[in-house]
């Protein structure tokens, strides 16, 4: 299974409408984890399973969402509710609850990516406002596959090409 992860994009609709044209035939699904600023019933919008973020006020997002796929269950979440800015521990609990092996995330516009009690943790940086580390790539987003051995994590500029230096590979328990 293929996974895009996008978020952070603050009203940017040209990026999204540019990763749908590019990736919709391509992944088995698209989330964007808030921050949007854009109508979910609205293209691009409508391509992404999407939750609310922070800046999403008046709009009809979840707060997160649980998609299951291909018996993987994925949680999907803006972050400011879980305090990612200062650990992943609430997170983890909460993905541990709903027996999730997949948790997609974003706020902090810092791309990181671990594997924690047998669950993948990916934040995909902010597509438009880059932070930490990595803001000088100019926005990221990430494409998962899934197998039943290990998780692989590549991420991509804004050009939509990956950054060798990013790529993450890690086994299933």
């Amino acid at each position: 299974m293929k996974i895009l992860v996008v978020s952070d994009n603050h009203g940017d609709e040209q990026i999204l409408t540019d990763l749908v044209a590019k990736y919709a035939n391509q992944v088995d699904l698209m989330v964007h984890c808030g921050d949007a600023e854009l109508s979910p019933v609205q293209s691009p919008m409508n391509s992404f399973q999407a939750v609310r973020g922070n800046n999403d006020d008046g709009l009809n997002y979840p707060q997160q969402r649980l998609l299951t796929i291909d018996d993987e269950r994925i949680l999907v979440v803006h972050g400011d509710h879980d305090r990612v800015n200062y650990s992943l521990t609430p997170l983890l609990l909460k993905a541990q609850a709903e027996r999730a092996s997949l948790v997609c995330y974003g706020h902090t516009h810092q791309l990181a990516v671990c594997e924690d009690e047998g669950i993948l943790f990916i934040n995909p940086g902010s597509i438009s406002l880059p932070r930490g580390e990595y803001a000088n790539i100019g926005g990221t987003f990430a494409i998962v596959n899934i197998n039943r051995r290990q998780w692989q994590v590549d991420y991509y500029n804004r050009n939509l090409q990956p950054v060798p230096e990013l790529h993450f590979e890690f086994s299933r328990h």
